[in-house]
């Protein structure tokens, strides 16, 4: 029988004197790259011809704001859809914590954004579910990778999530490097 090898890790974790600077490449789908790709593929056909169309016809009264609000959505999916796809292939989190800051980002070959949070305020930092809530845009982007996380904290009075496409280990594995360098669960909540 064979042996199974552990897999190489996909997360980075720096413990440095003067920070903890943890990086988590996105976890990639094929599907998704795939039918995404193909997907901008047609969209960028619609993106061109649409406007074309627009100039060289004659529209209806009152068609013009149809047509137009279709374009204005129709450009919106596809930026979308091009963020979703460019963050399947290049996208990362980082998560750095130097000195009363803790920091979480998502970036595509350094762009992004990124919240600050006061370490002070934060507490219970945990291995949480990923929930799904159709109202909630975070949850809705979560199908195509970008949304949510498995780990959770509170701050303010509110749960933030951060870690989307760890897997149970690799989210133990921040869950302890954060707990065992700022002792973060020994606080009690606010």
């Amino acid at each position: 029988m064979a042996k199974r090898r552990p897999s190489t890790p996909r997360i980075t974790i720096t413990d440095q004197p003067d920070e903890l600077h943890i990086v988590i490449p996105c976890r990639r789908s094929l599907f998704v790259i795939i039918f995404l790709g193909f997907w901008v593929c047609g969209w960028a056909v619609g993106e061109v011809m649409a406007p074309i169309q627009f100039l060289n016809a004659t529209p209806q009264p009152g068609e013009e704001w149809l047509i137009l609000a279709w374009f204005v959505v129709w450009t919106v999916g596809g930026v979308l859809a091009i963020y979703a796809w460019l963050w399947q292939v290049m996208g990362k989190e980082t998560v750095t914590v130097r000195g009363t800051i803790f920091s979480t980002r998502r970036e595509i070959r350094g762009f992004g954004f990124g919240k600050d949070y006061d370490l002070m305020q934060i507490n219970d930092v945990r291995l949480g579910q990923d929930k799904f809530d159709p109202m909630d845009i975070t949850s809705a982007l979560q199908l195509w990778g970008i949304g949510g996380g498995v780990i959770a904290f509170e701050s303010g009075g509110k749960t933030y999530r951060f870690g989307a496409g760890l897997d149970e280990a690799e989210a133990k594995q921040v869950v302890e490097a954060l707990k065992r360098r700022f002792k973060i669960a020994e606080r009690s909540p606010k």
